[in-house]
C-alpha cells in the first residue's frame, strides 16, 4: 500500500511534468494579462516602484504576491528576464499544487488510486495546462488553495491562516476559499480557528498598510475597471439569457469540456464523488464540495467577465470530485461482474487508466498544442510587433491609449493610457458617468492628449466603437480626429481565423494639438 502510495502519484507527476514540459517548449504560450503583471514587475526592478506607469501609483493587478516573486528571482537576471522566470516557476507551482491536493485527500482517507487519478486529471486538462504555462498567478493560486486544505486537513492552525493570507494577496477572489476554510475550521477545530483568524490578519496586514500608504487604496483599481463595465445589479440578475450564458459558463469549468456527450457520466461522476465525501466524518474535505455552487454564486453576483482561468479554481476541486466518483462507480461495477475478485478488479482498472491516457495523448495534445502555438504566434507576431514598433519609432517620453495593455504595454516600455481603465483611474471615472463608448473616448482624448492611439482598425475605418456604438459621435468629433492624428502604421494578425475579434490594428500618431470642441468633461 505504501509503495503503490509513492508509486501512483510518481506517474501522475511524471505524466503532468512530461505533458507541460512538452506544451510550453512547443507552444512558447504567454496569456496577454500576464504581461500586466511583468510590468509591474519589471518596473520594481528599474526602481521606479511598485508602479505600471513610472510616477503612477496605481494598483492594476490583482496579484500583488505574484508580483513580489517574480521581481525577486529575476533580481540577479533584470528586469527584462521576468517573463522567462514566469515560464520557468509557474508551471512548477501548478505542478506542486497537484501534489500537495494528493497528499491532503489521501490524509483524509480518499483511496490512493482515486486521489492518483483526479492528480492526473488535473495534469491533463486542456484549460488547467494552457493556464498553468501561460504565466498568470493561477498556478500559485491553486497550489496555495491546496496548501491551506493540507494544512486543514493535518489541523495546523497557523498554517492554514498563513497559506489563506497568501492565497488572497495572490487572487482576490481567493477570499470565497478562504472564508470556506474558516468554516471548515469552525466546525472542526473550534477554539484554534482564533489562531488561523489571528495568523490571516498577520500576513495581510503588512500588505494592506502598504498598499493603503502607497496606492491610497488596498482594493486594486483593476476590480474597479471590469466591475463598472458590467451590467447593473437588478437587470444582471434579472437577465434570463446572462444567467443561461453563466450557468454554461460554471458547467465548463468542472473539467466537462466541450463535449456534451459525456455530460451524463461526468455528472453521476460529480454527485457520487461528492456523496462520498459528505458521507465521511469529520467532513473537512467538504469545502470540494461546497466551493464552486458558492464560487460561482459570487462570480455571478459580481458579474465577472467570463475569462477561461476565473473558473480553474472550480476545476482544481471538480477533478478530484469526480475522479473519486469514477472509482466509486467503477468498483461498484467490477466487484459485481468479478464477483469480488479484488486482484483482477485492479488490473482491469489499470488498464482502463492507461487506456485513457493514451487515448487523450493520441488525441487532446497534439490539437492543444496546434491551437496554442498559433495563437502564440498571433500574439508575437501581432500585439508584441506592435509594442516593439512603438518603442522604436516613438519618444521614450510619449504617452501611447491603447486597451490591450499587457504585450503592447509591456514591449513599448511607453507611458500607458489604458482605455478599459485598469492603470488609468480617470478611465474608470469616465465609464461611471456614461454608457456612451463614444463620449468615453472623446473625453480620454481631450483630458489626456495621447501622442499615439492603438485602435482596432475598423473602429475608425467603420466608425464602429468595439464595445458598441459608434467611435466618433458626430462627423465634427471624426473630421476633428482626422486633422490631429494620423495613421503611422497598421499591422495585420499572422493568422486572422484565430482571432475573428482582433485581425487588424492601426497606431495613430498625434500630428496637431486637438481643439477643444466646448463640452464639459
Amino acid at each position: 500500500m505504501k509503495a503503490r502510495g509513492i508509486l501512483l502519484p510518481s506517474l501522475a507527476l511524471a505524466f503532468g511534468a512530461a505533458v507541460w514540459t512538452l506544451t510550453a517548449a512547443y507552444t512558447h504560450f504567454k496569456l496577454e494579462d500576464a504581461f500586466i503583471t511583468f510590468r509591474y514587475s519589471a518596473n520594481i526592478l528599474r526602481g521606479d516602484g511598485f508602479v505600471f506607469n513610472p510616477g503612477e501609483r496605481v494598483l492594476g493587478t490583482t496579484t500583488p504576491l505574484q508580483t513580489l516573486i517574480l521581481a525577486c528571482l529575476a533580481y540577479p537576471f533584470g528586469p527584462r528576464t521576468v517573463p522567462t522566470v514566469a515560464a520557468i516557476i509557474m508551471p512548477i507551482f501548478g505542478l506542486c499544487a497537484g501534489v500537495v491536493l494528493y497528499g491532503a485527500l489521501v490524509k483524509r482517507g480518499v483511496p490512493v488510486p482515486a486521489a492518483a487519478l483526479g492528480m492526473a486529471m488535473l495534469y491533463a486538462d486542456v484549460a488547467v495546462i494552457r493556464t498553468g504555462i501561460g504565466g498568470m498567478e493561477t498556478p500559485l493560486a491553486l497550489l496555495l488553495m491546496a496548501l491551506s486544505l493540507w494544512a486543514l486537513v493535518a489541523r495546523r492552525p497557523a498554517a492554514t491562516g498563513v497559506f489563506c493570507g497568501l492565497l488572497v494577496l495572490c487572487r482576490i477572489d481567493g477570499l470565497v476559499w478562504t472564508a470556506l476554510i474558516f468554516i471548515a475550521a469552525l466546525l472542526s477545530m473550534r477554539k484554534a480557528v482564533l489562531v488561523q483568524a489571528a495568523a490571516f490578519a498577520l500576513t495581510l496586514l503588512p500588505w494592506i498598510i502598504f498598499a493603503t500608504l502607497y496606492f491610497g487604496s488596498p482594493v486594486p483599481n483593476s476590480m474597479l475597471a471590469k466591475g463598472v463595465v458590467r451590467p447593473g445589479m437588478a437587470r444582471a440578475l434579472l437577465d434570463p439569457e446572462r444567467a443561461i450564458a453563466y450557468v454554461r459558463w460554471f458547467i465548463s469549468g468542472t473539467g466537462i469540456g466541450a463535449d456534451i456527450r459525456l455530460f451524463p457520466l461526468w455528472a453521476t461522476a460529480l454527485v457520487v464523488g461528492a456523496w462520498r465525501i459528505l458521507r465521511d466524518k469529520p467532513r473537512t474535505l467538504g469545502v470540494l464540495v461546497a466551493f464552486p455552487p458558492v464560487y460561482a454564486l459570487m462570480m455571478y453576483l459580481g458579474r465577472a467577465p467570463r475569462y477561461e482561468w476565473y473558473l480553474l479554481p472550480i476545476t482544481f476541486v471538480s477533478l478530484p470530485i469526480a475522479a473519486l466518483g469514477l472509482y466509486v462507480i467503477y468498483h461498484a461495477v467490477a466487484d459485481r461482474l468479478m464477483r469480488g475478485n479484488a486482484k483482477a478488479v485492479s488490473y482491469v482498472g489499470a488498464v482502463v487508466i492507461v487506456a485513457l491516457a493514451a487515448g487523450y495523448c493520441s488525441a487532446g495534445v497534439p490539437m492543444m498544442l496546434r491551437h496554442l502555438r498559433m495563437a502564440q504566434e498571433n500574439e508575437d507576431g501581432f500585439r508584441r510587433v506592435v509594442g516593439l514598433w512603438l518603442r522604436e519609432h516613438t519618444d521614450p517620453n510619449a504617452s501611447v491609449a491603447m486597451e490591450a495593455i499587457g504585450y503592447q504595454g509591456y514591449y513599448s516600455e511607453r507611458r500607458v493610457i489604458d482605455m478599459a481603465g485598469l492603470v488609468t483611474p480617470r478611465s474608470v471615472q469616465f465609464k461611471r458617468r456614461t454608457r456612451q463608448n463614444g463620449q468615453i473616448f472623446d473625453w480620454i482624448l481631450r483630458d489626456f492628449r495621447p501622442d499615439c492611439i492603438v485602435l482596432r482598425s475598423f473602429e475608425v475605418d467603420t466608425n464602429k466603437h468595439f464595445n458598441g456604438g459608434p467611435l466618433f459621435l458626430t462627423p465634427e468629433k471624426q473630421r476633428r480626429f482626422r486633422s490631429t492624428y494620423r495613421e503611422a502604421a497598421r499591422f495585420d494578425a499572422p493568422y486572422p481565423e484565430s482571432a475573428p475579434l482582433v485581425r487588424h490594428l492601426t497606431v495613430y500618431e498625434r500630428v496637431h494639438e486637438p481643439q477643444p470642441s466646448g463640452e464639459k468633461t
